[in-house]
């Protein structure tokens, strides 16, 4: 069973937001981010548990 990536990289972000059509904004709003914190990510990635979780905020679903 595959657990998902323990990373994401900033690229990797603005790409799957893009293809889902999900907005900084949209997502701030949603899981109450700052505009800010959103930016960082696309920025810099995330890693661990923390690149799962924004996997979902994302896509809708865990990763399998």
């Amino acid at each position: 069973m595959k657990t998902g990536p323990l990373w994401l990289s900033g690229p990797m972000v603005c790409t799957m937001m893009r293809k889902h059509k999900v907005t900084i904004a949209a997502l701030a709003a949603k899981f109450n981010l700052t505009l800010k914190r959103v930016r960082e990510v696309r920025a810099q990635g995330v890693t661990g548990f923390l690149a799962q979780e924004w996997t979902f905020m994302i896509t809708g679903q865990w990763p399998a």
